[in-house]
Parts: structure tokens; sequence; C-alpha cells
């Protein structure tokens, strides 16, 4: 699984790969928020685990985040396409 296979870059590509590993970041801390609150519920009931909760929020913040990234990303890849055929098409 790789996140954004469909985004390339010309310029970008350091962007581009820090998008991908703050992805996975944030794949990891919501299977371990899920894992930690069933973990707290099943042993310890259901007052300790609110604070397990917090998790969730940072979790969906990293992705978000790391979309955020992407996003300028593919932003960038556009305008660079675009101008390289306005460019070529006014040359000719």
């Amino acid at each position: 699984m790789k996140p954004y296979k469909n985004i390339t870059t010309h310029h970008l590509g350091l962007l581009l790969l820090l998008a991908r590993v703050t992805a996975y970041v944030g794949f990891l801390l919501t299977v371990v928020a899920i894992m930690a609150t069933a973990i707290g519920f099943v042993s310890l009931g259901l007052t300790s685990v609110m604070p397990m909760l917090a998790f969730f929020p940072m979790a969906v913040s990293v992705l978000f985040f790391s979309g955020v990234m992407a996003a300028i990303v593919a932003f960038e890849e556009s305008y660079r396409k675009r101008t390289e055929h306005h460019v070529s098409s006014n040359e000719i």
C-alpha cells in the first residue's frame, strides 16, 4: 500500500515523500489508538478509556496534514504542466 500513488511531481519530490511518510505515521497512530482503546476497555473499564481516546484526534490531524501536503504537491504539478503547455504552444 503506497499512499498518494497517483500523484507525481517534478519539483516537490521531498514534500511528496514527507506526505507519504506522514500518512504512514497517521495510519500507525490510528491502529495504536484503536488497540489502546480496545485493550483499555477490556482490562480497565470505561472510565480509563477516556484518556486513550485522545489518540483519535491526533491521528486524524496527522492524516489531514498529510493530505494537505499531498494537495500542495498535486496543485504545483498541475500548474507546472499547464505552464509548460502554454509556453510550448506559444513557441510555435
